[in-house]
C-alpha cells in the first residue's frame, strides 16, 4: 500500500513540474511578446459623417518610456486629404502639425518621430457615396507591433441599418449616447494589415453633428458641447491660405505693369528720335528728306 501512495505521490510531482514547465514558457513568450511592443495602448476611432460628410479618424496611443526615439510609419486610406499630428498629454501643451502625405506602390501613407509618451493622429478621407448608400473603410498598417489594439467605430447619428464588418466587437455608448463598435487586436504583428469596413443608409444626407446640437438644444438638462475628444477639440481640416494666391497674383501685375511701361516709354523714345531726325521745309512746312536740296513739294531751296 505506501509503495502505491509513493509512486502516486511521485506522479502527482513530476506533473506539478511539468505543469511548471509550461507555465514558465509560456510567462516567457508572454514576456517577449510585451519587449517587443512598443506601445502601452493604441486606439483607432473612425467617425463616419460627424464633422463633415467624410471620414475622419482619431488615432490615440502611448508610446512606452524604453522605446524612444520611435520612428512611427503607418499606412492610411489612399483618398486621405489631410493629416495632423499633435503630441502632448492636454490641450494647454499640445503640439499640431500638419504631416505630409507620402505615396508609394499606390500606397498612402505618412512618417512621424515621436518624441513624447502620448499623441494623436486626425486623418481625413473621403466617404464612398452612392444615392443614399454610404460605406467606408480603415486598413490598420504600421511598423511597431501592438500588445493590445482598438479599432472603433462609431454608428452616426445619421445612419439607418448600420452594418459593420467584423462579428465579434463590443458595443458602447458615450455621454451623448451615440452607439460604438470596438473590436480588440491582441498581439498585433508589425508590418500586418487589419482592414475593416462598415455600410449605412443615409436618407437625410445630413451629418451627426448637427443633428446632435439639435437633440442638446431641444433638451435643457443636456449642457455638454459636443466633442470628438476629451482634451481637444478636433482640428480644421487642411486648406490653402487665401493670401498665397493673392501675392503671387500682385506679384505677378506688378511685374507686368513695370515690363508695360518699360515698353511704353522706349516707343516714345524711339518717335522723339525719329521726329528729331526728320527736316521740314522753310517755305511750305512739308517735310523732306534730310538729304534733299530742295523741296520736292514746292520746289524752294533748303
Amino acid at each position: 500500500m505506501n509503495l502505491y501512495i509513493s509512486k502516486f505521490s511521485l506522479f502527482i510531482y513530476g506533473g506539478l513540474m511539468h505543469m511548471r514547465q509550461h507555465l514558465f514558457i509560456l510567462f516567457f513568450v508572454g514576456a517577449l511578446y510585451a519587449q517587443n511592443s512598443s506601445f502601452n495602448s493604441f486606439d483607432v476611432v473612425i467617425y463616419p459623417e460627424y464633422y463633415f460628410e467624410g471620414i475622419m479618424a482619431e488615432v490615440d496611443a502611448e508610446v512606452k518610456e524604453n522605446k524612444f526615439p520611435l520612428t512611427l510609419r503607418m499606412n492610411i486610406p489612399t483618398s486621405s486629404d489631410s493629416v495632423f499630428f499633435v503630441s502632448g498629454a492636454s490641450s494647454n501643451d499640445a503640439n499640431v502639425k500638419t504631416l505630409s502625405i507620402l505615396k508609394e506602390d499606390k500606397t498612402s501613407f505618412i512618417e512621424v518621430n515621436i518624441e513624447e509618451s502620448k499623441f494623436r493622429l486626425f486623418i481625413f478621407y473621403d466617404l464612398i457615396k452612392n444615392k443614399d448608400k454610404r460605406s467606408g473603410s480603415f486598413v490598420l498598417k504600421l511598423n511597431h507591433s501592438i500588445d493590445d489594439a482598438h479599432l472603433i467605430v462609431q454608428e452616426p447619428l445619421v445612419a439607418e441599418n448600420f452594418t459593420f464588418s467584423e462579428k465579434n466587437f463590443e458595443s458602447f455608448q458615450d455621454q451623448h449616447s451615440l452607439n460604438f463598435r470596438r473590436i480588440h487586436l491582441n498581439n498585433y504583428k508589425a508590418n500586418t494589415s487589419k482592414p475593416i469596413s462598415f455600410e449605412y443608409i443615409n436618407p437625410s444626407g445630413n451629418i451627426s453633428i448637427n443633428l446632435l446640437q439639435t437633440r442638446l438644444s431641444n433638451d435643457e438638462s443636456i449642457n455638454i458641447p459636443p466633442q470628438v475628444s476629451s482634451s481637444i477639440n478636433p482640428p480644421i481640416r487642411h486648406k490653402l491660405p487665401l493670401w498665397q494666391p493673392l501675392m503671387i497674383l500682385g506679384v505677378v501685375s506688378m511685374l507686368v505693369g513695370w515690363m508695360f511701361s518699360v515698353q511704353l516709354k522706349r516707343e516714345k523714345a524711339g518717335i522723339k528720335t525719329d521726329r528729331r531726325s526728320e527736316r521740314f521745309c522753310t517755305h511750305c512746312g512739308k517735310p523732306v528728306q534730310s538729304e534733299n536740296k530742295f523741296c520736292a513739294n514746292c520746289g524752294g531751296k533748303l
